[in-house]
């Protein structure tokens, strides 16, 4: 049995050391073998993009023998060995405009010498394209430009570009302006190049940065490379087979029962209109090896940015799991002018769950682990609390085994502990602000036994709040100020149980209202359908 590395991005590494590698040389070869120059690629952190241009090397270095038994083997190719200039950003120091410029003086000179070529100028900007022009004329062969997370030196910078003015933004405009001066040269140069690859976490810096390269084509949303980042169903059951087995015994559980777990907890990335989903690989190698479930991808990088973001938009938390948006509006480019859902969508937070008439796109979290992981970010954020999890695991006991009594006291402990909440004025906003804050709890307890949807609609309305178990079907309605029978009477004034009763589980209606001064639930209603 192979084993599986998560930390080693390295091609010829990865295969000589007999790790398993997910064979995605079928997509490089549609690239290589293409017509066209420049290629774009953007997908969240920790997808393998860095793998994936790691193997682009080795390729364009000529090692065809590290390439056997995988599909592009077999190709009809010459397998040439090209000059290559790399460029990977997440090793490259880009603080500022000048630490950038010596950053990269650093690396072509380093590139130049390994060629032994010679450079006179000095500038970065000025020595990329001379690079290009002295490696094309000493081998007689077209150079290859791979550029790994182009937008680090902008998303490096973004902690502080809410503040109009910041220094930041600065920073940011800064970098941009002197990165499109370096990628300028690309296209005056074009017929020195033989490929183009960049990758990059967002497109916020692509108009900007790469608005000279109008043929640049963009591969995050073809639906011919759906699958080029991420795992399928077909390659776990492939390369991942033992690893299943092993795991599914140390948890009790069958296989086909594991599977579905892992499948709940890790899967579910959509990029494009193709209905194909992926696995974050990072999630499924780090899961696989340690053999127990966490939130790996996420706490590989925690979101800060973006929770200030979603306060800074006052963003009705309880939509993030169900947004129908336009699909334009997933390509925001501007860095200027940063908008919260383009922003989630291409940084993995969430992804397309259904698409409407090919245009509007549904949106929601990917899996369990980015749910509950953001989930538990924004309610620390907006509570200035921890909520400590084995009093998440009882509310979910007290829901699974229907002991209502001891939800309400469990429930009412929390709100009891969270003493540093700022409660909006307005009646309406404090009720959504509530509302919120039991989603956000909730949405912790939501596992393989126990769903929980927020803001469902109805013919008649919206439900708050919809918590399912195996057997149950509690429906929640949130007042604040007022009373817990006009919650409940609104649940049955809007027949919002009729649309469950198919589901033959128990319903039970449950009428909430909070006292914004006490801060608390005041008051609960509860009533069971026969």
């Amino acid at each position: 049995m192979k084993d599986i590395t998560v930390s080693k991005a390295n091609f010829e590494e990865i295969i000589k050391d007999d790790f398993i590698y997910v064979d995605k040389t079928e997509f490089l070869y549609k690239i290589i073998s293409s017509r066209e120059p420049y290629f774009f690629l953007s997908r969240p952190r920790r997808f393998g993009k860095t793998l994936f241009v790691d193997t682009l090397e080795k390729f364009y270095q000529g090692k065809k023998e590290l390439f056997e038994g995988l599909y592009i083997f077999n190709q009809d190719w010459n397998w040439e060995e090209h000059p290559i200039i790399r460029l990977d950003f997440n090793m490259i120091p880009s603080e500022n405009r000048e630490v950038l410029n010596k950053s990269l003086q650093k690396i072509f000179s380093k590139i130049a010498a390994r060629y032994n070529i010679d450079l006179i100028v000095e500038e970065a900007y000025y020595m990329f394209p001379e690079l290009i022009e002295k490696l094309y004329n000493k081998f007689d062969q077209d150079v290859v430009i791979l550029i790994d997370e182009y937008d680090k030196p902008i998303i490096s910078n973004l902690k502080s570009t809410l503040e109009e003015n910041s220094a930041n933004l600065k920073t940011i405009d800064k970098n941009q302006d002197y990165l499109k001066m370096l990628y300028d040269y690309l296209k005056p140069l074009e017929g020195y190049l033989e490929k183009v690859f960049i990758t990059g976490v967002s497109k916020f810096s692509k108009l900007s940065i790469f608005s000279t390269l109008n043929n640049l084509i963009e591969l995050d949303q073809n639906e011919e490379f759906a699958e080029i980042m991420g795992y399928t169903e077909k390659e776990l059951d492939e390369y991942f087979s033992p690893y299943f087995s092993k795991l599914a015994e140390k948890n009790n559980l069958t296989i086909p029962e594991f599977r579905k777990k892992f499948k709940q907890m890790y899967n579910g990335f959509r990029f494009t209109e193709k209905d194909s989903r992926v696995y974050n690989p990072f999630s499924v190698g780090s899961a696989l090896k340690n053999t127990r479930f966490d939130n790996y991808w996420f706490k590989s990088g925690t979101p800060t940015f973006l929770i200030e973001l979603i306060k800074k938009e006052n963003f009705q938390i309880t939509n993030l799991n169900n947004l129908e948006v336009n699909k334009n509006k997933l390509d925001a480019t501007d860095i200027k002018k940063l908008k919260l859902i383009p922003l989630l969508f291409q940084t993995g937070y969430l992804t397309i769950k259904k698409i409407k008439n090919k245009e509007i796109y549904k949106l929601g979290y990917p899996n369990l682990e980015v749910e509950k992981s953001l989930t538990q970010n924004i309610l620390d954020e907006f509570t200035n609390e921890k909520i400590e999890l084995p009093l998440i695991y009882y509310i979910k006991k007290s829901l699974i085994n229907k002991n209502l009594e001891k939800f309400i006291e469990q429930m009412k402990s929390i709100f009891a502990g969270l003493v540093n909440i700022n409660i909006p004025k307005s009646l309406q906003d404090r009720e959504a602000y509530y509302n919120s804050l039991f989603y956000l709890i909730t949405t912790l307890l939501t596992d393989n036994n126990l769903n929980v949807y927020s803001e469902v609609l109805t013919s008649e309305g919206r439900i708050d709040s919809i918590i399912e178990t195996d057997t149950n079907i509690y429906i929640i309605e949130f007042k604040a100020n007022q009373d817990a029978e006009i919650a409940l009477q609104q649940i049955k004034d809007k027949n919002y149980a009729e649309r469950f009763k198919i589901k033959d589980k128990g319903i039970i209606l449950i009428g909430t209202n909070f006292d914004t001064e006490k801060r608390n639930i005041k008051d609960i209603k509860i009533e069971e359908i026969d």
